[in-house]
């Protein structure tokens, strides 16, 4: 996580936290408002929330079966994170870009219907998990810099 050291660091977090708090912060890349019903609701909850309740995680775990429950593991493990240009989250094998509610990886491209906002990979599910309460680790640096030494 985050150290907060960064210039701005408790203006960014206090920016976060105000819009979070009613599901429409731009700054979300996982958009809180959805086409589905059920998955609007648990974004909203944990927006509102501003942390993983049971209520949450039954209702990510239900509507994404083990999609979901990966999503909850990998932000509790503190795998998202964000850069000046991407939000990534560090999968098993890779590391997978997430951006406006869509994600880098094969499930994404070959398995899901990007029309469906009940159909997200466990990297798109644990981006707005991790930023709708404040777990995503913040790098002050360029994403594309860091990705040639990876």
């Amino acid at each position: 996580m985050g150290d907060g050291s960064d210039d701005g660091g408790d203006e960014e977090a206090s920016a976060a936290e105000a819009t979070a708090t009613d599901g429409s912060a731009s700054e979300f890349v996982v958009p809180t408002e959805t086409e589905n019903d059920r998955e609007t609701e648990w974004r909203r909850a944990l927006a509102e929330a501003g942390e993983l309740t049971p209520d949450v995680v039954d209702a990510v775990a239900t509507i994404h079966d083990k999609r979901g429950v990966r999503a909850i593991e990998a932000v509790s493990e503190g795998r998202v994170k964000r850069y000046r240009d991407f939000t990534v989250v560090v999968g098993h094998a890779a590391e997978y870009v997430v951006e406006d509610g869509g994600c880098t990886c094969k499930d994404s491209s070959y398995n899901l219907d990007p029309e469906d906002d009940g159909q997200r990979c466990w990297h798109v599910l644990a981006a707005a998990v991790a930023e709708r309460i404040g777990e995503v680790d913040h790098h002050d640096m360029w994403y594309s810099d860091v990705r040639e030494f990876i």
